[in-house]
This record gives structure tokens, C-alpha cells and sequence, in this order.
């Protein structure tokens, strides 16, 4: 496959993006993140949470132990300064001493602004 250079950009930002809620930096953070950003299934009932409480979440003091996560099979579809994102994520770890994690479908809606991406939409779905 031969990756774009948008293509490799988003890629790098995304995991940038999992490196800094696990350094719990909020300033990489607020640059990945646009300021309208929201995302579905990170609360429950189908409720979105927008940036700032997104950030907040990831930013508490939570012990987290043997973290694992990585990227896979990553489809992109490109309309001029937008870009609909999908991939595997693939996370374990101890969570508060008890075991998290999963594999994901990720469906990302990053937004090329003043020549940087930012995502502006996440949707997660847990993959039985």
C-alpha cells in the first residue's frame, strides 16, 4: 500500500494522541484534540463527551500498569480538508490493579486546519 503523506501524519497523531493520555499530557492533548471534538462510546447510555471532559477523564490520577496498545488494518477516505478515519485499536492493561482492555473499531473524523490535522469526531465500538 502506498501511504500518503496525509495518511502518515494522522497515523503519527493518533499514536501521539494514545502516548498522551498515558503521559497524561495535556497540552498534546489539546493539540490533537480540535476545540469542537466529541466522542461516542466513552460514556455509556450513547451519551458524547466533548473535549474538555474527555481531557479531564484522561488526565485523573488512576494507576495503570502494563500498558499495551497498538494500530492496525487503517482505511482512510479523503474530501479535500477532511479525512473519515477507520482502524483496529488493540489496549490491555492493569487498571487500578484490575485488567482492561479490548479490540476496538475507531471511526475518526480529522479536519486539516491552517496545515494541521485534528481530529474533530471519534466513535468506538467494542469488537467481540
Amino acid at each position: 500500500m502506498n501511504t500518503s503523506k496525509a495518511e502518515k501524519d494522522i497515523i503519527n497523531l493518533a499514536h501521539e494522541w494514545i502516548h498522551a493520555v498515558g503521559q497524561k499530557n495535556r497540552l498534546a492533548l489539546e493539540r490533537i484534540l480540535a476545540a469542537d471534538f466529541v466522542i461516542a462510546g466513552w460514556l455509556p447510555d450513547g451519551k458524547l463527551a466533548d473535549r474538555e471532559f474527555y481531557i479531564e477523564d484522561c488526565l485523573k490520577p488512576v494507576a495503570v500498569e502494563q500498558a499495551t496498545a497498538n494500530y492496525g488494518d487503517w482505511s482512510f477516505r479523503f474530501y479535500e480538508n477532511i479525512a473519515v478515519v477507520n482502524c483496529i485499536f488493540r489496549c490491555h492493561a492493569l487498571v487500578a490493579g484490575n485488567e482492561w482492555g479490548g479490540v476496538f473499531l475507531f471511526t475518526d473524523v480529522w479536519i486539516q486546519r491552517d496545515e494541521r490535522w485534528q481530529v474533530v469526531s471519534r466513535h468506538s465500538t467494542p469488537i467481540s
